[in-house]
């Protein structure tokens, strides 16, 4: 079966133990590789990596021509794969990712027509416009920067060096996105925030968004994720911070640096996230709470007060710390076996 993607790679053992600082632990030191592979798609040329014991079965079943494995790694049976020892196996094969990821991609420059761009727009040097693309006025483009088919990019708009947006992507009007960042497939940044003032009547009037989004430099936006402007002042995405796909992030929410924010989150409006927090799938913030540094969320956690005191985990809806929430949990599920008994 061929790969996914074509690649003309082509490494010997040799040569990525001496890439790795690593030392060949088994196998031989000639053998030519090709590709890239996950351990149970293996073929001959293939190498793959093994740093989870969950996949132990998969490991020693693998067809793969080299494994990158820990330094200290000792196998508990036969392997047919030359084994790479390497101080982070993992990191390591994300490396050799992005190798293949720069050869396959044919390198983007220039302006493809049609595409439009308005007036007193400033442009840096070696960009690229993708055709079908909109620039608004008055906006500010810097050196290096991507802009894929089908992007819009409104009037007024900062971007910072080298940053890429991908096809269908909608910036709108004033926001400021920073250097190296990278803004997928249909993501929305900087639209109207969910804010509407009710009447005694029932019906509602919605409350203009006048301020604006600015994402630091380095920061990831996934598809098809929504990050509102904010009704005035700034909705904030901190430098390093990387976001899902699918996630929601209300007006005059505050996240802090190098956050990770996994699909199908939603944050309320003014909201503050600290640094370094983890938010798992589909996870809910409730408005106006204040998260401190190094929170993490587990997937579907409900939180519906403030926890700024950090370096905590959450679970559980309405959430508190995860290791009374599975001493709680233990005792809920078997409620109803003890009642019966009694």
């Amino acid at each position: 079966m061929p790969s996914a993607k074509i690649s003309t790679m082509q490494w010997t053992i040799s040569e990525l133990v001496e890439r790795f600082n690593g030392k060949l632990l088994s196998g031989s030191r000639d053998a030519t590789l090709t590709h890239l592979c996950p351990l149970t798609e293996a073929r001959s040329g293939g190498i793959g990596f093994f740093a989870d014991a969950r996949y132990a079965a998969d490991f020693y079943q693998t067809q793969a021509s080299a494994i990158l494995v820990a330094k200290d790694f000792k196998p508990v049976g036969p392997v047919a794969a030359a084994l790479i020892g390497v101080q982070d196996p993992y990191g390591c094969f994300c490396l050799l990712i992005e190798e293949v990821q720069q050869q396959s991609m044919a390198p983007k420059c220039g302006i493809e027509f049609p595409s439009y761009i308005g007036q007193q727009v400033t442009v840096g040097e070696d960009i690229y416009r993708g055709a079908f693309s909109y620039i608004g006025h008055h906006v500010v483009i810097g050196k290096g920067v991507k802009i894929y088919p089908h992007v819009y990019v409104g009037d007024y708009v900062t971007i910072g060096d080298h940053t890429v947006l991908y096809s269908g992507a909608k910036i709108v009007a004033y926001t400021v996105i920073g250097s190296r960042c990278v803004i997928h497939s249909g993501a929305v940044i900087g639209s109207a925030g969910f804010g509407f003032l009710s009447h005694p009547d029932g019906s509602y009037k919605a409350i203009p968004s006048i301020g604006n989004v600015r994402l630091e430099d380095d920061v990831e936006v996934g598809a098809h994720t929504t990050i509102d402007a904010a009704t005035v002042g700034s909705t904030i995405v901190g430098k390093g911070t990387k976001i899902d796909n699918l996630v929601q992030v209300g007006h005059n929410v505050q996240i802090g640096k190098h956050t990770g924010i996994a699909a199908q989150v939603g944050i309320a409006g003014s909201t503050k996230v600290g640094d370094y927090c983890r938010l798992g799938g589909q996870t809910g913030i409730a408005g106006h709470l204040h998260l401190g540094d190094h929170i993490t969320a587990i997937g579907r956690a409900g939180i519906t007060r403030s926890f700024q005191k950090g370096h905590i985990t959450l679970s559980g809806t309405p959430a508190f710390e995860n290791k009374k929430f599975l001493y709680c949990y233990a005792r809920f599920k078997n409620l109803t076996p003890a009642r019966k008994e009694h």
